[in-house]
């Protein structure tokens, strides 16, 4: 098994500020980095439920039919979930 890592961070090592926003990031996305790449190399992705619940306020789901796992310490809530279909029953996330 390979194990990959793919961070977007602002300048001085932040992934988000305190708040949780992103706004740091071009909008748009800016240039890829190499992360269209990446996502086509990986069959699941393991991310943090304030990730999570961030991305589920996205208006398209950005992860296509890739198997999410969510590490969170409590049970997951996805009743306000927007975007693309999700079971929370098995992590995956459809759409």
């Amino acid at each position: 098994m390979t194990v990959s890592v793919f961070v977007g961070t602002s300048v001085d090592g932040f992934i988000a500020r305190p708040n949780g926003d992103l706004d740091f990031l071009p909008a748009g996305g800016g240039e890829s980095h190499g992360y269209d790449e990446f996502m086509a190399s990986v069959d699941a992705l393991v991310i943090g439920r304030k990730t999570f619940e961030t991305v589920l306020n996205f208006a398209v789901w950005p992860y296509g039919n890739k198997r999410v796992v969510v590490l969170s310490s409590r049970p997951v809530d996805l009743s306000a979930a927007r975007g693309a279909g999700r079971s929370g029953t098995d992590g995956r996330a459809s759409g």
